[in-house]
């Protein structure tokens, strides 16, 4: 095979010149701050492997420096089939990641080949790499990871705190230019050559080392789940050839490819992060040929990513909005999940931007089973349905038929829109906080309130608040855990004290209660710290005040540690429903 670029693109060796040599030119290298692991310890390395999936690994990296570069993950694992199983299984598991503030919440599938080598006694070794674009990070110093099992039916997997290293790669020297314009001759999968996106021109048909015909080539390419490959093959006037796709660790092709004139075409959605291969397999005759390889990320809902294939992998909508997604013949289920209230009521607009047929269903928490009905006019369904749990719910988009992208309306009763900066009808506006103070630690844009004096506290004002009749609702946000570095899934529990202007530090007129949010991280979260719930307030105890000043302390020095920002309180009006707090009445000082 004889193969050369048309256009000034990068290629590989191989993957271990890749991993082991200088296939990355590394500015930074970083080794976990933190480890943790509920995994079976088995000399060094924390096996997970529970039937139930409760185990888990997780690394926080601290001081990651600021800058544009993606940042790769060198990962390591252990795998095997079962208890004292077998040499040779790859690491198939999901990645979490997040970074501080639950912005960010990212899942992906990784499958890591087995890399043993013939003599290894034992066999499990796994390795590979993964990119974090760096925009994932939004300007955060600090990073969460987690790994999970995907079922109980997959390998038993083991990691330790050396599992994960993060390089960062200069964007001059992303890839070393391969010096000359022959390659070997790959014939096989095992002789693939990794390359990047761009157009080659390659050769089937010729005569190789003894006396063969040149049959078929391979080629490699790093793909992340949900992203998009695009792959076109330009056939030559005297040859017929055609061009499969082959996920990780598999014997058999995905995708089908369509044929006009004689330009085969095949596209795809990677389901999973790894090394893909691509081959290009001679039917009769000879000549040259050309491959066009381009890779694009799905942005569903604006994430940079694929919603997801099972509510696990769900994109949390944080807010109500529009949202537009994409769903192909390799890419049949958008997941997203919402936090809803009980008795609030949540409307779905489903818009098919093209000729295709897409689905649309709403779950519980808890269930796998859709509930209300769905009304279809034109391309638009819709479906209404009032929450009878509090909880995360899940909308599920699936393809019938055809592919494209789709427009997703999100609209709750009683909820302000625009945090999304979209225009909903009976919507009611949203306040955030004029000023905020706090004598917290601030540890990455939280202030935590922690010392044991109980002194520590965060306080708000909202101003230009306008006059009605409808109670205020105050949307709030915390973090909580039980000490310094502490626990997932507590709740957190704080004073709430509220006033308006007139005399005294507090104001003319102020209240203060008791509040227990609740700990609503999904399991999936590797900090699992974030709280939430609403507080109403009733209009007949603001006397026509238009500014509010809003204090939280911690009631006990007992009392898990919480942490606030600016955006932890965000005020909206609306009428009384069942799961708020209620201010029963003032007292005034």
């Amino acid at each position: 095979m004889k193969i050369r670029k048309v256009l000034t693109f990068l290629i590989v060796f191989s993957i271990l010149a890749m991993m082991s040599l200088s296939a990355f030119a590394v500015s930074s290298s970083n080794l976990a701050n933190k480890f943790q692991s509920n995994g079976d310890l088995i000399q060094g390395w924390h096996w997970l492997r529970d039937s139930n999936i409760q185990d888990y690994a997780q690394w926080t990296f601290e001081n990651i420096p600021s800058g544009n570069n993606d940042l790769i993950l060198e990962i390591t694992a252990l795998a095997t089939n079962r208890s004292g199983g077998g040499r040779g299984f790859p690491a198939d598991f999901l990645l979490i990641y997040e970074v501080p503030g639950g912005n960010v919440f990212i899942t992906q599938k990784v499958s890591l080949p087995n890399v043993s080598s013939a003599n290894d006694p034992v066999g499990y070794t796994c390795s590979g790499q993964v990119i974090i674009p760096r925009s994932d990070l939004q300007g955060a110093s600090v990073l969460f990871l987690r790994t999970e099992r995907i079922s109980p039916h997959t390998n038993h997997l083991a990691f330790n705190k050396d599992s994960i290293k993060i390089i960062e790669t200069t964007a001059e020297e992303n890839y070393p230019p391969y010096q000359g314009n022959q390659l070997p001759d790959t014939n096989n999968q095992n002789e693939a050559f990794l390359i990047q996106p761009g157009i080659y021109n390659g050769s089937l048909g010729g005569q190789i080392s003894g006396g063969q015909r040149d049959n078929e080539d391979w080629y490699s390419i790093n793909l992340q789940a949900g992203q998009i490959i695009n792959l076109q093959l330009i056939q030559p006037s005297t040859g017929s050839f055609n061009i499969y796709l082959r996920p990780p660790e598999l014997t058999s092709n995905v995708g089908t490819a369509t044929i006009q004139d004689n330009t085969k075409t095949l596209q795809y959605i990677a389901n999973i992060t790894g090394i893909w291969y691509i081959k290009i397999i001679r039917s009769s005759g000879e000549g040259e040929y050309q491959l066009s390889i381009n890779i694009q990320n799905q942005n569903d809902a604006g994430s940079n990513r694929d919603a997801g294939d099972t509510p696990e992998e769900a994109i949390a909508l944080l807010y109500p909005g529009i949202f537009t997604g994409f769903l192909q013949r390799a890419d049949n289920v958008d997941w997203y999940s919402i936090n809803l209230q009980e008795r609030q009521t949540i409307n779905l607009k489903l818009s098919m931007l093209s000729d295709a047929s897409f689905g649309l269903s709403l779950t519980r928490p808890g269930s796998t089973s859709g509930v209300g009905s769905v009304q279809i006019q034109d391309k638009i369904k819709t479906l209404q349905y009032v929450a009878n749990v509090s909880g995360i719910w899940y909308i599920k988009i699936i393809r019938s038929s055809g592919e494209g992208e789709y427009q997703l309306s999100v609209n709750l009763s009683d909820y302000p829109s625009d945090q999304t900066g979209q225009s909903q009808s009976g919507s009611s506006p949203i306040f955030t906080a004029n000023k905020f103070y706090s004598n917290g630690n601030l540890i990455q844009g939280w202030y935590w309130l922690r010392d044991s004096a109980l002194k520590q506290y965060a306080e708000w004002t909202f101003e230009n608040v306008p006059p009605g009749t409808e109670n205020l609702l105050l949307n709030i946000t915390a973090l909580a855990t039980n000490q310094a570095d502490g626990g997932r899934g507590f709740p957190a529990k704080f004073k709430l004290i509220y006033g308006f202007p007139g005399s005294g530090s507090m104001g003319g007129v102020f209240q203060t209660m008791e509040v227990t949010l609740p700990n609503t991280s999904p399991r999936s979260d590797p900090v699992g710290y974030t709280c939430q719930g609403l507080i109403m307030i009733p209009r007949s105890f603001i006397a026509g005040a238009s500014t509010f000043f809003f204090r939280v302390e911690r009631i006990s020095s007992n009392d898990n540690h919480v942490a606030f920002n600016k955006q932890s309180i965000t005020l909206s009006t609306g009428e009384q429903t069942s799961g708020f707090y209620q201010i029963e009445s003032p007292t005034t000082k």
